[in-house]
């Protein structure tokens, strides 16, 4: 019952989303989009995916079937990732509205990705906090961007696409080791900490300037005194 609420939960909230994000059709050029457009449906699926791919982790499963599960199930939505965005770019359209949500469905699966992979024995929980934090700080400080009046464009930046190919190089090492019954958390201190600690480190520096140097919202002037 707790599994069909929480994915009831999560298909409702990207509805939601979804649906108030129609305001956001809009091309960069600032033209209107009457369709939401395959790339923003891979970005909903990919989110509607994440509660059944965590619940591979949580359920009691015979033998390894909730690793296999895992790999597989996993595998298929992280590449949707990439595919997302290489729809849009390939044929549109590329629109505000998948600008802002690609980075939301990105910290949603790799946050899901860094929990289950805990559970499954896949990483270490210090790397897992890594991980979420590189994805789930960004959003947290968006009020903070708001409340300075800032308007950062909306898309990734070059450390943001480098350190999401090695968060995904990481998970797929990680989990290969974890087939073969390797030394997980020492690859996880080998492999892991050199790649994802400083392109992370990177990618929030890159951040921070973009949002030091984005032009300021106009703000409401006080009425003149007759």
């Amino acid at each position: 019952m707790v599994a069909v609420l929480l994915t009831l939960g999560c298909w409702l909230v990207v509805a939601v989303v979804m649906a108030g994000g129609a305001t956001m059709l809009v091309r960069p050029d600032g033209s209107r989009v009457d369709v939401y457009g395959v790339p923003n449906g891979l970005s909903a699926i990919r989110a509607w995916l994440c509660p059944p791919l965590l619940l591979c982790t949580a359920w009691s499963l015979p033998d390894r079937l909730g690793l296999i599960l895992w790999i597989f199930i996993g595998g298929s939505v992280g590449m949707l990732d990439a595919v997302d965005g290489w729809v849009a770019r390939r044929w549109g359209p590329v629109t505000q509205l998948g600008k802002a949500i690609d980075p939301g469905t990105d910290a949603l699966f790799f946050s899901v990705g860094a929990l289950g992979s805990v559970w499954l024995g896949i990483f270490a929980w210090w790397l897992a906090v890594l991980i979420v934090v590189r994805y789930i700080g960004p959003l947290l400080l968006t009020p903070v961007v708001f409340i300075l009046r800032r308007r950062p464009e909306l898309v990734r930046t070059n450390w943001g696409r480098y350190s999401t190919m090695a968060t995904g190089l990481v998970l797929f090492v990680c989990m290969l080791v974890k087939v073969w019954g390797g030394p997980v958390t020492l690859v996880n201190l080998v492999v892991g900490l050199p790649l994802l600690v400083p392109t992370t480190l990177l990618h929030f520096r890159a951040l921070i300037e973009r949002v030091v140097s984005a032009p300021r919202a106009p703000g409401t002037r006080a009425a003149p005194v007759p």
